[in-house]
């Protein structure tokens, strides 16, 4: 496996993700996203790390659509 295929740079980070960079920025900075690795003067993020990020969000949401989709019961008096 090469470099490239285990780390991206910001530009792939953020058409991995549909957004622009500086907006990727954004969310990374607010800690909405990984923090990345540094390599001498350039952000790189594992792609390892992405994917555990994507799959806890995934996770989250499937938790929550879950618990949206029960039927509420009110208590009659």
């Amino acid at each position: 496996m090469n470099y490239e295929s285990l780390y991206l740079n910001v530009k792939q980070c953020a058409a991995r993700y549909n957004i622009s960079v500086r907006q990727f920025q954004m969310l990374v900075k607010r800690g909405d996203l990984p923090q990345p690795i540094k390599f001498g003067g350039s952000n790189r993020w594992p792609v390892r790390l992405l994917e555990e990020f994507e799959s806890e969000q995934m996770n989250k949401h499937l938790v929550s659509f879950e618990n949206a989709s029960k039927p509420c019961r009110k208590k009659r008096k």
